[in-house]
């Protein structure tokens, strides 16, 4: 039904691992949530190897597009991952056949393929990023090659401000409900192991009864997700559960509507636990602020304080304090790579440090320097010469109507055009609504009504998804 692991099974199976890398290298890994993998991502760390962590259940098409464009030396996925037409034994690689056919198989180890390419065997020439060590997507992506580049001390900074963010300690047992790929799932697994705590892996997802069985049974202490998660976690009645041991609760992600913050507030009342309300970026290492909305329920809208080591400015503030979120830390990533070239130190380009990070998210620090986001700066429409904030827009008008919808710009020949797009059928005096609330989108908004609103793999609305159906 599922796993506990602690640090020592990791430097265990990490012992196990049956191959020899050396300088120069590189790894892509399509991880699973099993120890495996989490030990696999340990070995390239270890052996200062930099890895490209993917998702086990990533499309094979854009498996090959990463293949292609950062050509790695070792290449290991789960054995039930069928990849079409793999070959094993094949060492030449002809154009017409694609890059992950054309490994050998060095070797099958708990349940995962460890496959290598030709020059596996030696040390190489390639001089890497200084201090790079791992390189995944940002939670936003859904599709091209753009990877965040992270280093040892992004990741080790990051665990340990989450590790005491949340008063986390060698009791701890934390689920793995997320995908270890996505940067909110690993950060619990690295803050678990940071602070001396124990991962408890479930064999099924959170759709299993036999989930919920294994982490009650197994005393969880900590239970994270996105907020699109907690829906799911609230309509398959998890809360129904004891859980004798749980002590907290934690959400980031993306924006949680006010009315499952009050649910999860009753909650944490009713068992006496944490409710930490968390905001990060994978380019931050997953984490840039956090607070307890238990302890402070009038800050219900916030995203909470920046953590620990870390420092936020807003840039270019209005009148009303808003503006850029930018963040400073010893997490922020080196910057992104879009191909192999770009992970190289060359001669005519030494690369130094960054701790100052852009965010892109717009938002405002109260006097008590509790951050609060309203929006992305690149989320907005100029109707009638007007800004409108497509974020906010979406918030005010699923209070409206009571359902979760979602906002995204589209054109009706050359005049500009929001499309609100909901699940449910339009009420008729919606659009009425709407005008009392925002008189100048008159003649500018539409209503779509889809069957479900599209998200990503870590449960994002997927807004470029959502333009295909306009």
């Amino acid at each position: 039904m599922g796993r506990m692991v602690t640090i020592e099974n990791i430097i265990s199976l990490i012992r196990t691992i049956p191959i020899s890398v050396h300088k120069g290298q590189h790894a892509l890994l399509l991880a699973d949530n099993s120890a495996e993998s989490i030990a696999l991502y340990g070995f390239f760390l270890k052996n200062n190897v930099p890895l490209i962590l993917l998702n086990a259940s990533m499309r094979d098409e854009q498996v090959q597009e990463y293949m292609d464009e950062y050509r790695p030396q070792w290449f290991m996925y789960p054995k039930n991952r069928n990849l079409p037409q793999y070959s094993g034994g094949q060492t030449e690689c002809s154009e017409n056949r694609k890059r992950y056919q054309c490994y050998e198989t060095a070797c099958e180890w708990n349940g995962y393929v460890i496959a290598s390419w030709g020059n596996a065997g030696f040390e190489l020439t390639y001089h890497w990023l200084e201090d790079l060590a791992l390189l995944i997507p940002t939670s936003g992506s859904t599709g091209g090659r753009r990877l965040v580049m992270l280093t040892k001390a992004n990741l080790a900074a990051n665990a340990k401000s989450i590790a005491e963010s949340l008063r986390m300690d060698c009791t701890e047992r934390s689920a793995v409900l997320m995908p270890v790929s996505y940067s909110y799932g690993l950060s619990v697994v690295n803050s678990t192991i940071y602070a001396g705590g124990r991962l408890l892996i479930p064999e099924t997802d959170i759709f299993h009864k036999e989930c919920w069985d294994y982490l009650e049974e197994n005393r969880v202490t900590a239970i994270s997700g996105v907020p699109y998660a907690y829906e799911w976690y609230r309509k398959l009645h998890v809360f129904d559960r004891t859980f004798e041991a749980l002590r907290l609760m934690t959400t980031a992600g993306g924006a949680m509507s006010r009315n499952m913050k009050e649910y999860l507030l009753q909650e944490a009342e009713r068992r006496n636990v944490d409710l930490a309300v968390m905001y990060g970026q994978t380019e931050a290492t997953a984490r840039i602020s956090s607070f307890f909305l238990n302890e402070h329920p009038d800050k219900i809208d916030s995203v909470g304080t920046v953590i620990p080591g870390g420092k936020l400015t807003i840039s270019l503030a209005d009148e009303n304090g808003c503006g850029e979120i930018v963040y400073e830390g010893k997490n922020v990533f080196l910057g992104y790579a879009h191909s192999l070239n770009q992970l190289f130190i060359t001669e005519q380009e030494s690369y130094k440090y960054t701790v100052l990070r852009y965010t892109g998210d717009a938002g405002y620090i109260d006097g008590d320097g509790y951050l609060y986001i309203t929006g992305r700066m690149n989320r907005y429409a100029k109707i009638c010469g007007q800004r409108v904030g497509l974020d906010e827009l979406q918030t005010e008008i699923g209070k409206m109507f009571g359902q979760k919808v979602a906002a995204v710009m589209t054109a009706d020949g050359e005049r500009e055009m929001i499309g609100i797009f909901g699940t449910k059928e339009p009420d008729a005096a919606w659009e009425r609504c709407v005008l009392q609330r925002y008189p100048i989108m008159r003649g500018s908004v539409k209503y779509i009504q889809i069957e479900e609103l599209p998200r990503t793999m870590n449960g994002k609305l997927d807004y470029k998804k959502l333009q295909e159906y306009i």
